[in-house]
């Protein structure tokens, strides 16, 4: 008889059939509700209604454990599956929200609460890795420019969310999520209008981290994006490969194109 994680792993991957993109959708629904309720979950929420969201939580946390370990034993290598970037950041997303079932108190540890934040990344292995989103087919400049911005997207929110733990609590002006969204893209563009700041020495830290982390990944993708699936040629002195819209003459040696 076949696992379930086998035949629930088949459909992961399988777009050709009604049953793969419908499991696809139903994915890209659950996982922004799983967003929406973290999202939620720092504003200020009655005891009983909190209760039924960490409730909400925890069962889409385990519908997301039951896929994580579908894709791991159906993959062709399970250990290269286990070990890759996308499959760790799918398990430390949902680790909050089952352990807070067993563990009640990590609900009070708002910084290891962030790390579902990076279920965001599960929205590039749904379609981008297939290159389809839904039943287009994406070219691969498509999919690299969707991934630039996502990516972007992630870097963005990831940020809010360590913010959001280290301040909440300390910081009246940096308390919900919302507003270290609106704080995090202020500071990561370098806007900086100076009516919401950390107050922590973390919060510092992190803010100058993520700056870094903006104004170095951030115009690095754009290139990438903007480089991707174009066609290339090679200089004919010194054998340099550069995109035929990059330039008329080559980056390295000076010959004209």
């Amino acid at each position: 008889m076949r696992r379930p994680t086998i035949w629930f792993g088949r459909l992961l991957t399988d777009l050709d059939t009604w049953q793969g993109r419908a499991t696809s959708y139903l994915l890209y629904a659950l996982n922004i509700g799983f967003l929406s309720l973290y999202v939620i979950g720092t504003y200020s929420v009655s005891a009983p209604y909190r209760s039924q969201l960490i409730t909400i939580e925890f069962g889409l946390a385990v519908i997301f454990l039951f896929e994580y370990l579908s894709r791991i034993d159906y993959a062709a290598d399970s250990l290269e599956e286990a070990l890759d970037l996308y499959s760790i950041a799918d398990l430390l997303a949902i680790l909050p929200a089952l352990l807070i079932v067993v563990v009640p108190a990590v609900g009070q540890l708002a910084f290891f609460r962030s790390v579902q934040v990076l279920r965001v990344l599960r929205f590039i292995r749904i379609g981008l890795e297939n290159k389809r989103f839904f039943t287009y087919e994406l070219t691969t400049r498509q999919v690299t420019i969707a991934e630039l911005l996502v990516l972007i997207f992630v870097i963005v929110n990831l940020h809010a969310g360590v913010i959001y733990g280290l301040e909440s609590g300390s910081n009246p002006n940096l308390d919900t999520y919302g507003e270290v969204l609106y704080y995090s893209v202020v500071a990561l563009t370098t806007t900086g209008f100076g009516n919401s700041v950390p107050i922590t020495a973390a919060g510092k830290a992190a803010t100058a981290v993520g700056l870094i982390a903006a104004v170095t990944l951030i115009p690095w993708l754009v290139i990438r994006a903007r480089t991707t699936g174009e066609p290339t040629v090679s200089c004919d002195r010194c054998g340099a490969e550069i995109t035929t819209s990059e330039a008329n003459y080559c980056w390295k040696c000076g010959e004209e194109l």
